[in-house]
């Protein structure tokens, strides 16, 4: 009985002894961690390292002047940045320079927009003689870039209801519409190139408290995508 309490109090001076390895296996851990980010920052990707940069200067409003915002932080599977962006943007130095026409990096690609008083009349999907020959201009800058093509309508909170559009959602989805149209009979653009969608007032750029905002908010965008050596399989 003697003997099992001096090795219970052996054991536990031991035990007590050795309490220094917990912190040290720590500071070995820590250490270890502290190697393999400096190893990995050694090694960082630089191009998404700047798209990192630009994405958060975006984000906080930090952009540089002229007509064209910085690229954002875009994946590699949206959007080839390093490869195309320059090409791509030696073309659209190529568009009009008209009032209500912007073009910027997003995550999708490129996006135009068009306000739609250069489009379309009041209530109407119709493409006007000034949207015409505006879209020509856009539709022969855009097909030689070989990109898929999204085109978005979209429109104010005002309601609508005639027998033809009983929504905005009609009216902005007869807009994209009419514009894919266009770009394939009148600009020769592949139909598997593009695609349209309206969205009615959900996605406004503005509150539609006023005027002004109401009409930021009324607009066509084209979206150049991801580039295509060929048309896509239908």
């Amino acid at each position: 009985m003697v003997k099992l309490k001096r090795h219970s109090a052996i054991s536990q001076q031991t035990l007590a002894h050795n309490q220094w390895l917990t912190t040290f296996n720590d500071m070995i851990t820590l250490l270890m961690v502290f190697f393999v980010l400096l190893f990995s920052m050694g090694h960082m990707d630089v191009k998404r390292f700047n798209n990192f940069q630009n994405g958060l200067q975006s984000a906080m409003g930090v952009m540089s002047a002229g007509r064209f915002g910085d690229e954002g932080l875009i994946s590699d599977s949206q959007w080839d940045a390093e490869n195309s962006s320059a090409l791509s943007m030696a073309s659209l130095q190529n568009l009009p320079d008209t009032s209500g026409l912007e073009a910027e990096y997003t995550r999708k690609g490129i996006k135009l927009t068009l306000n739609d008083e250069l489009l379309f009349q009041s209530g109407s999907a119709e493409i006007t003689g000034q949207g015409i020959e505006l879209l020509k201009k856009i539709g022969l800058v855009i097909k030689p870039m070989n990109r898929l093509i999204r085109i978005e309508g979209h429109s104010d909170n005002r309601p609508i209801a005639t027998d033809r559009y009983p929504s905005n959602w009609e009216l902005s989805a007869a807009r994209a519409v009419n514009v894919a149209k266009f770009f394939t009979a009148r600009v020769g653009i592949a139909p598997a190139f593009l695609s349209a969608a309206g969205y009615g007032s959900f996605k406004p750029k503005a509150s539609n408290d006023s005027e002004v905002n109401r009409a930021v908010n009324r607009r066509v965008e084209i979206i150049l995508g991801q580039e295509a050596a060929t048309a896509p399989n239908i």
